[in-house]
């Protein structure tokens, strides 16, 4: 792919984008897996994250990845570190790294990669990722994520955590 034909970054806030990319979102995360739910279901999920990555086609605008930085409850936090077995001493308050999806006839691009970077690279204070996708772990352990100690159960398959510290 030449420099030119690159997917666009955007970086913002959901409710920063109109209506009608809100809903391209959701469905990306939805045909991506990171969701299985509906768009109705997962646009309210999408609207409480902190900051959104974009990666857009040139030429048609066409959102072709996403990553989320979340703001996870108390609750949620607490829950996956102690399914991980490991204490959540430093990441009280820390924010998840989620929802890395990338439109299926751009895969095998490197635009995961670049959207795990874009999300988590900005970060100084800790943050962490769940995720069920063993092609993820590269990913995050190339973004300076470590494998906490045990995997669990998911919906899916089984969960694993990984953490990067405070920077």
């Amino acid at each position: 792919m030449a420099a030119d034909d690159q997917p666009v970054s955007w970086t913002g806030r959901f409710t920063d984008l109109g209506r009608d990319d809100q809903r391209a979102l959701a469905a990306l995360v939805k045909d991506g897996g990171a969701i299985p739910d509906t768009i109705e279901r997962i646009l309210p999920r999408l609207g409480r994250s902190h900051r959104v990555e974009l990666l857009r086609e040139p030429g048609t605008n066409r959102i072709v990845g996403a990553g989320v930085l979340k703001d996870p409850s108390t609750n949620y936090r607490c829950k996956k570190f102690a399914e991980a077995g490991v204490a959540i001493d430093g990441y009280e308050d820390a924010p998840e790294l989620g929802y890395i999806v990338v439109a299926k006839d751009m895969e095998g691009q490197g635009l995961g990669e670049r959207l795990v970077r874009a999300v988590a690279d900005p970060l100084t204070k800790a943050c962490f990722a769940t995720t069920d996708n063993p092609r993820m772990h590269g990913k995050l352990s190339r973004a300076g994520f470590s494998r906490q100690r045990q995997d669990w159960q998911g919906a899916r398959g089984n969960l694993s955590l990984w953490t990067r510290p405070a920077r």
